[in-house]
């Protein structure tokens, strides 16, 4: 193991992208630390350590995860990311505190937060019902990307259509003021509405007063487009529409 990073780090040396790092570094809000290596170029490099790691024990294989988390970089924490998520790794609830440790400490950006919670722990809370309770305590973090993960970490139960737990874990996060949350939750929603339109507009109907705009924004965009309007119509105006419309029988509502 002792080499594997210093290879990882010269492979990634050979392909950086000066104009690339600087356009992630402004792309993010958040504060990163980019090589410049492309995304496409960091899975390839990912696949290759896999192959490499393949008969390695889930310790071992932790082990170079922290090593890479340690470092800093944008690159070397994606990697991290996708070796955990790679279908050889088997993870099983006996992973979950490593997973949440990297996501409590080493996560910084929502790249990472969404790479690694739409993936391996994603996985995880998917296949094993017993681990979601242990995800609860995130929403009321004071780390915006533990909670950003308590949404974005059940889009793989979304895409399941388990509308049960979706549900209430969105109603779990509506009052959080963080954009960056609100987002993650409008995703989750969007991605339960891909699959579900109808049961989604009905509670998108009956949570919008509460939901923020953007959140409400982002939930929308897969539903038809009459559940779209339906939803995104301000409730205020829709009554005083309702109202002339009743008060006026020869009046052509708009």
């Amino acid at each position: 193991m002792a080499d594997l990073p210093a290879l990882i780090r010269a492979r990634l040396l050979e392909q950086v992208d000066i104009p690339y790092r600087d356009g992630c570094r402004a792309f993010f809000k958040e504060t990163i630390h980019p090589l410049g290596v492309r995304s496409a170029q960091v899975n390839r490099l990912a696949a290759e350590v896999a192959r490499l790691v393949r008969d390695w024990d889930a310790p071992r294989v932790w082990e170079l995860c922290r090593a890479l988390w340690a470092t800093g970089l944008m690159e070397e924490g994606s990697l991290a990311c996708k070796l955990a998520a790679r279908p050889e790794r088997r993870l099983g609830p006996e992973d979950f505190p490593e997973l949440e440790d990297w996501l409590g400490r080493h996560v910084s950006n929502w790249a990472h937060c969404d790479d690694l919670c739409t993936h391996a722990l994603g996985s995880l809370l998917l296949h094993y019902k017993e681990v979601r309770p242990r995800t609860e305590a995130w929403v009321g973090s004071p780390n915006r990307w533990l909670r950003r993960g308590a949404a974005v970490a059940f889009i793989p139960l979304a895409k399941a259509e388990e509308l049960r737990p979706v549900l209430a874990r969105a109603d779990a996060l509506l009052p959080d003021a963080d954009d960056l949350v609100r987002k993650g939750l409008g995703w989750l929603l969007k991605e339960a509405g891909r699959r579900r339109p109808g049961p989604m507009r009905d509670y998108l109907l009956s949570r919008r007063e509460r939901m923020a705009r953007v959140a409400l924004r982002i939930a929308v965009e897969k539903l038809p487009e009459a559940a779209r309007r339906e939803v995104m119509g301000r409730p205020g105006k829709m009554r005083k529409t309702v109202r002339r419309a009743a008060s006026d029988p020869d009046r052509v509502a708009p």
